[in-house]
Formats: structure tokens, C-alpha cells, sequence
């Protein structure tokens, strides 16, 4: 059991510092540059989600350098959850919305490790899903 909760703290360390170092990277790029005029709509429909995804393959290859295995559930539930934390919680400044990354991917990890029974994984990825329908499809549908 020592050897399971180690693999888990790793897990999730790993990938909280892949999605510190991908916001970072994200933060880099001169998308602020682009956004003058009319050019402000292909920032938000061409250029911002292609950032996120860039950002999100980055942290896919910074955790499998990183021995996360298997780290594709991971960069694959590490997006959708910080979309469901910041459409409902205001994160605020820069350094807020990577911590609130960090702690996703985290929980991303988590949730989506090999470890852990499916009624728990089931439990803890529930309120995303909530956070989810309730921050990113309800407005949608309104």
C-alpha cells in the first residue's frame, strides 16, 4: 500500500509541475500581439484553442518524460477540468489561474491513476463533471 500512495503522490506532483511548466510556456507566446481590430475574433475562435491544446500536448510530453503512465487520460481530463473550475471560479491574476491549472491536472491524475478502485475514481470525478454541465454547458444552452 506504501508503494501505491508514492506512485500516486508522484503521479499527481508530476503532473501538477507539467501543467505549471506548460502555463508558463503558454504565457510566453505573443498571442496579446495579435489581438488588434477585427483580428480579435481569429484569437478567440483559431488561436486561443489552438494554445490550450499546444499547452495541453506540452504537458502530455512533459509527464510521459516524467514516468506518469498512462498520461494521455491525463492530458486529456486536465484541460476539461480546469475549463469547468475557471468558467465557474474566477481565478483572478496570472499566478491564480496556474495554480488552479496545477491542482487540476493534479486531480486529473488523480482520478484518471490505474490505482485507484472504479467507485472511487467514479466519486472524485463526479464534481467535475458537475463544475462541467454547470460553468460550461448551462450557459451555452441558455
Amino acid at each position: 500500500m506504501l508503494l501505491v500512495r508514492h506512485g500516486l503522490v508522484q503521479r499527481c506532483l508530476v503532473a501538477a509541475a507539467s501543467a505549471l511548466l506548460a502555463c508558463l510556456a503558454m504565457n510566453a507566446l505573443p498571442a496579446d500581439d495579435l489581438c488588434v481590430g477585427a483580428a480579435c475574433m481569429v484569437v478567440g475562435l483559431v488561436v486561443a484553442p489552438l494554445m490550450v491544446f499546444g499547452a495541453a500536448l506540452l504537458a502530455y510530453a512533459l509527464m510521459a518524460l516524467g514516468r506518469v503512465r498512462p498520461a494521455w487520460p491525463v492530458a486529456l481530463a486536465g484541460p476539461v477540468t480546469v475549463l469547468a473550475v475557471v468558467a465557474t471560479v474566477d481565478p483572478g491574476t496570472f499566478p491564480g489561474f496556474v495554480a488552479v491549472a496545477a491542482a487540476c491536472y493534479a486531480y486529473a491524475a488523480l482520478v484518471t491513476a490505474d490505482e485507484l478502485p472504479n467507485a472511487w475514481r467514479v466519486a472524485l470525478g463526479s464534481p467535475v463533471v458537475v463544475l462541467f454541465a454547470w460553468g460550461v454547458v448551462l450557459p451555452i444552452l441558455r
